[in-house]
């Protein structure tokens, strides 16, 4: 077997799992059903055949598809319910609408057939029709970008069954009157940040559900398609306990006790990557969790970051020092000698080796214990630092104070805001002035107008202003949770919500800590620049940006 049709089985295999895990069965389906609608999901998701062989089609003036650009995905989405391509919207295809009339209710109210002519419902061999032919059922030509397939009649078979349980059943954590959802909290977390996220959630829960109650009456009505997927909001603390590798146990005994239907927002301060892996297998979204070490690798489908992180803090500083390399000198970067603290310096080693610049030296400290003067003066008499880099929590860094003059050669350090909590660390003012700081958040002088509005629902709530950055950000992320639920209809899918998040992000009227945010269709970090700030009225002033937005 080929490395193509081997690959194809994994995803088999794995779309089984997910496919269960979703709620698409009651019970334990026949081999042969998971087989045929595995088989539709490879030709939908992946463009590929069973065999692993591309599938072909054609579109407009003859051009020819193959393999992922002839995937029905690009257009109809994970979720089959559609969306648009520029100005021409593409009807959903999922089950319970493709093969239904469009006039019944149902069909009707949904958003993607309204002012559709009307058409019966598909059948299996209008199906083959519209696949291969570009022909509804009333006969009518379909648009020209809908491709053309080349299927066999098995493989429409196989497609047939696949669109039969898309979309079809509403995901776990939801009920008919209630809709569970889950924000998670790692160990080490400080407390005055966990009950700054805690109070924004549970408030926002509170306003959803107090001052919506007529919302019931309008869902039992069916008139208004807003209120269809009314439910009342339930909000799960899991917090996490001990080591990494027990985490991901502890959020699966979570999940048994209470399926829910996402995770919003959530706090760590190391590695995130056993939530992840949650969020993945079992196809739970988990909405902007407020994290400095995100999955950067492979990120996936159901977990949507602000940003990269201190990943990205290293990018944005690899590219501050690949445009100002002129006397840029020897690059001397200080990190904990622990798995994110490795990671931080091989990524900035790794971009500034891409860029031509081989000079630099890792100078790892203890895992644990304070970074005092003594390892500093070591560090600048031994190493003698053109650019010094600081991946290293304020206390740490404020010991260079102690550690005597400033030594010659030396023209900036660099710190992470994320690692600094966005403040400079405590250094006389010679050394401050040296001091230059990666920042991917809303510039100190734009805050207070880019997060009026969270601020202003905090004040009608009697709720102090403790921590700026946790709180937009939780905010931000039940705000966006918010306005795609609203867009869901009667449809309680994870794949359209998440769908409909990719869509909204960027134009929500909500702000976070970070600017310029933006999804696209299968993009999963929001926001992919930052600044380098200095400080020459010194820490009591406002710092200023030195530099313009940089994207890596």
């Amino acid at each position: 077997m080929g490395r193509g049709p081997m690959r194809t089985v994994r995803r088999t295999l794995a779309g089984i799992a997910l496919l269960l895990a979703h709620g698409g069965w009651a019970v334990e389906p026949p081999a042969a059903v998971v087989a045929s609608h595995l088989a539709g999901q490879s030709i939908y998701r992946d463009g590929l055949l069973l065999s692993g062989e591309p599938v072909r089609a054609v579109v407009q003036k003859g051009v020819v598809l193959s393999g992922a650009a002839a995937a029905c995905v690009n257009c109809h989405r994970r979720s089959g319910l559609g969306g648009s391509e520029g100005q021409i919207p593409v009807r959903p295809i999922a089950g319970r609408l493709l093969f239904t009339s469009s006039q019944t209710g149902r069909a009707r109210r949904w958003k993607g057939t309204t002012g559709a002519a009307a058409r019966p419902a598909y059948t299996r061999a209008d199906l083959a029709r519209a696949l291969r032919d570009g022909i509804d059922p009333n006969g009518r030509v379909l648009d020209p970008l809908m491709p053309r397939y080349a299927l066999s009649d098995a493989e429409v078979d196989q497609i047939h069954a696949y669109l039969a349980g898309l979309s079809s059943a509403a995901a776990p954590g939801v009920d008919d009157r209630e809709i569970h959802f889950a924000t998670i909290i790692a160990p080490g977390v400080d407390t005055g940040r966990r009950r700054a996220m805690l109070d924004v959630l549970q408030a926002f829960f509170r306003d959803k559900n107090g001052g919506t109650r007529k919302e019931t009456r309008r869902r039992e009505a069916g008139s208004e398609q807003m209120y269809l997927a009314y439910r009342t909001w339930v909000l799960h603390a899991w917090e996490l306990r001990g080591a990494p590798e027990t985490w991901r146990a502890q959020i699966d005994a979570h999940y048994r006790r209470q399926p829910v239907f996402a995770v919003i927002g959530g706090l760590g301060d190391a590695g995130w990557q056993p939530v992840h892996a949650f969020c993945e297998s079992t196809g739970v979204p988990c909405v902007f969790p407020d994290v400095d070490y995100p999955v950067v690798d492979g990120a996936g489908y159901y977990s949507l970051y602000f940003s990269r992180g201190i990943a990205l803090e290293a990018d944005v500083l690899a590219r501050r020092l690949a445009e100002n390399r002129s006397g840029l000198g020897r690059i001397v970067q200080v990190f904990r000698d622990d798995e994110t603290g490795r990671l931080t310096a091989q990524a900035l080693r790794a971009v500034l080796q891409r860029r031509g610049i081989e000079d630099i030296v890792d100078y790892p400290v203890a895992a644990d214990g304070r970074v005092a003067a003594e390892i500093w003066s070591v560090l600048l008499h031994d190493e003698r630092p053109s650019t010094l880099v600081a991946w290293l929590h304020p206390k740490d860094v404020q010991a260079l104070g102690e550690a005597g003059d400033i030594p010659a050669g030396l023209t900036h350090i660099y710190v992470s805001a994320s690692l600094s909590a966005m403040r400079p660390p405590d250094l006389p003012e010679p050394w401050l002035n040296k001091l230059r700081m990666v920042y991917p958040f809303v510039l100190p002088g734009d805050r207070e107008r880019r997060l009026a509005r969270v601020n202003a629902w905090l004040r009608a709530r009697n709720m102090p202003l403790a921590d700026a950055r946790t709180q937009a950000n939780a905010f931000f992320a039940a705000t966006v949770t918010g306005d795609a639920m609203s867009h869901l209809g009667e449809n309680f899918s994870r794949d359209y919500f998440i769908e409909r998040i990719e869509q909204m992000a960027g134009s929500s009227l909500s702000s976070s800590m970070y600017p310029r945010l933006s999804l696209g269709p299968g993009q999963r970090f929001a926001s992919r620049g930052g600044y380098i700030l200095g400080f020459p009225q010194g820490a009591a002033g406002m710092p200023v940006a030195v530099s313009d937005w940089l994207i890596p």
